[in-house]
Order: structure tokens, then C-alpha cells, then sequence
């Protein structure tokens, strides 16, 4: 029982230990995504900060929860003024479509999946994006990063967003 005991706490301080790693990893996450946009400071990624560690939750719309096309939905209309449908390949009906994320302006529109469009972020500028990714909440992403370069699918830009 002695032994039991010992490996239960020894277990327990491990998880702990890696739930602690995990909510760092994230703080720092969020801390650097909130850096970049404060470092840009233009309309978009000031109204952005405040979204910055909302969690992923899917249907959401709100800063309690929110997913990437409700994330999308509530930026076009605060920033741009602009309402957007509410899933993320009704927005790519929206945009004028190209192909390749050299042309990318802030404000436009990137979109992910392999066949289908599955989900949607804001372009920033150079290679970032602001998105709202399932396992970390809304945060800043690169195009570079293997992931997002693997399942690119378009991006575009809406003709009514002056940028």
C-alpha cells in the first residue's frame, strides 16, 4: 500500500507538472500573439488584442467562446462593417478568390481544407493570420507553419474592405 500510495503521488505531481507546462505554453502563446498585434497597431489588430486566448468553442460567437467563421463574422462587422455569412465557404462566395497568399492584404480572408473549405482566418500582414484554432483559442498563426501550408486551400479579399 506504501508503494501504491508513493506512485499515485508521484503520478499526480507528473500530471500537474505537465498541466503547468501546458498552461504556460499557452500564457506564452497568447502573450506573443497580443505582442504582434500591439506591435502593428492599426484598426484591425486593436480590436483584435481583446479576442487574443478566447477559447474554441464550436457554434460560439461571443469572447466566452467562439469558432473560426463566428471569430470572422464578428470582425468583419465591428472592423469593416461588413456582414459575412456565418460558415466559412459561404464567406469564400463573398471575396474575389486568388489562389496564392503573396497578394494578401490586411483584412483579407485565408481559408483552409483540403477538398472543402473548413476554416477561415484574418490576414495581418507578412505571413500572419488571426484565427480561432481548436486547441488554443483565438491566437496568431504564420502561413509558413507546416500545418497551414499543408491545407491552404485560398484566400481573398472582399471589395469592401479598403486596405
Amino acid at each position: 500500500n506504501k508503494n501504491n500510495s508513493s506512485s499515485s503521488k508521484n503520478n499526480s505531481s507528473s500530471s500537474s507538472s505537465k498541466s503547468d507546462d501546458k498552461a504556460n505554453y499557452s500564457d506564452a502563446v497568447y502573450q506573443n500573439s497580443k505582442n504582434y498585434l500591439k506591435k502593428h497597431n492599426t484598426r484591425l489588430t486593436n480590436y483584435c488584442i481583446d479576442w487574443i486566448g478566447t477559447p474554441h468553442v464550436l457554434g460560439g460567437t461571443t469572447k466566452k467562446g467562439v469558432d473560426c467563421s463566428g471569430f470572422v463574422c464578428n470582425v468583419y462587422q465591428d472592423v469593416f462593417n461588413i456582414k459575412l455569412p456565418r460558415r466559412s465557404g459561404d464567406m469564400a462566395k463573398e471575396v474575389n478568390i486568388f489562389s496564392s497568399y503573396n497578394k494578401l492584404k490586411e483584412g483579407d480572408l485565408v481559408f483552409f481544407g483540403k477538398k472543402n473549405i473548413n476554416h477561415v482566418g484574418i490576414f495581418l500582414n507578412e505571413t500572419n493570420f488571426i484565427h480561432t484554432s481548436t486547441s488554443k483559442g483565438v491566437i496568431v498563426s504564420s502561413l509558413e507553419e507546416k500545418y497551414w501550408k499543408e491545407n491552404f486551400h485560398s484566400c481573398g479579399h472582399h471589395p469592401k474592405v479598403k486596405n
